[in-house]
């Protein structure tokens, strides 16, 4: 009995020896030739199914059983016909390649290469579907793979969440603060509510602030035997106007940073900043050179927008700064050195600083409603 014209699946999925068949959804179906010893051993799901008997006369009309059909061959060393029974799966051909690729040694065939998310998606819907539990640990980490993870952490978030996947989530969330939040529409934001996408703005928002201020302080913390070139030079100018400055000290603090209201977040964290290292006035610190504040300031807007610690080591922005030092004559020689040492330095106190930031977000109401078994 045909239900409708199939091709052959091309290898590894056209082994002689193979004992079931399973035919993609395509208007043009191919159809699988595998192992039910495979399939049990990947999926429980597959192994409750391989236990419920096999009908006499397959058909597609008989929903009671997954048999829809059967390929028959002549063996012709027992001389008799060989039944294959062939089950009808929801999935196309794209996908049943990938998943029952996932599912073979690697010894028959190389792992299957996934080059793009949507591929990914389906995969993995297919693989929950039939409780796959060790494809799935797979492609939990081919979501966070550097060609996925680093160009498109938004989607790669979404698509995390949506499965409860929360260390995934959370490291792509940490990767979209390489990035300004008000990037364009992806189809992916589908997949969660717009109050955990409000979270996960506030979440980048709260690191840029915390990135920001730790620029910002850095004047503050310098100290008068400190070697660098910016503190130990007292030839060329200080900064224009005073990276930090606190009237009446850390308590009663009015902020002279430049464009920076008292009250904002960033003169309130040094503020505290200021309390926690015991800072009682900034008339106490070295007065260091403008350039490198300048350069300082133009890192504390940059980390505002992509707050993480690379960053900081931006070529641009340091090139302009050493620039400025070529000025002076004790500076320029030793700018670029110092300025690469330092950039390292502060690059991983930001990210010391934004590993404390926490993503309030959970897999609760949200999740289930945005989940594959309830679309």
């Amino acid at each position: 009995m045909t239900m409708s014209r199939a091709i052959p699946a091309p290898p590894p999925f056209d082994h002689s020896e193979a004992d079931v068949i399973l035919r993609s959804s395509d208007k043009e179906p191919l159809d699988f030739r595998v192992f039910k010893l495979l399939l049990s051993l990947s999926s429980p799901f597959f192994t409750e199914i391989f236990t419920l008997p096999q009908p006499a006369t397959p058909s597609p009309e008989n929903t009671s059983s997954p048999y829809a059909d059967e390929y028959s061959s002549f063996d012709p060393v027992t001389l008799k016909h060989r039944r294959i029974p062939i089950i009808q799966m929801a999935e196309d051909q794209e996908t049943l390649s990938y998943l029952l690729g996932l599912c073979l040694p690697i010894s028959i065939a190389p792992q299957p290469h996934f080059s793009s998310l949507e591929t990914l998606l389906k995969v993995a819907e297919a693989a929950i579907k039939f409780e796959m539990t060790g494809i799935q640990a797979h492609l939990r980490a081919e979501l966070i793979s550097p060609r996925f993870i680093e160009a498109q952490p938004l989607r790669v978030f979404a698509i995390a969440y949506r499965y409860a996947w929360d260390a995934e989530a959370r490291k792509a969330a940490r990767y979209t603060l390489r990035q300004p939040l008000n990037s364009s529409f992806v189809n992916e934001l589908s997949y969660i509510s717009a109050a955990t996408f409000f979270k996960l703005q506030e979440y980048h928002r709260t690191c840029g602030e915390v990135a920001s201020s730790r620029a910002l302080l850095q004047p503050a913390l310098a100290e008068k035997d400190d070697n660098w070139a910016w503190v130990a030079c007292k030839r060329c100018p200080g900064p224009l106007t005073k990276p930090i400055g606190f009237v009446g000290g850390p308590s009663n603090a009015t902020s002279t940073f430049t464009n920076t209201p008292p009250s904002s977040p960033i003169a309130l964290a040094a503020r505290f900043t200021f309390m926690a290292l015991g800072i009682q006035s900034p008339s106490t610190q070295p007065e260091t050179r403008g350039w490198w504040v300048e350069w300082l300031q133009e890192l504390a807007k940059e980390l505002e927008v992509k707050p993480w610690g690379e960053t900081v080591r931006k070529w641009d922005p340091m090139n302009r700064a050493i620039e400025k030092a070529a000025a002076c004559t004790f500076c320029g020689p030793r700018a670029k050195k110092d300025l690469d040492w330092y950039a390292q330095i502060l690059s991983a106190e930001i990210e010391k600083d934004i590993s404390s930031v926490r993503l309030d977000i959970s897999f609760g109401d949200d999740w289930a409603s945005s989940s594959p078994s309830n679309a």
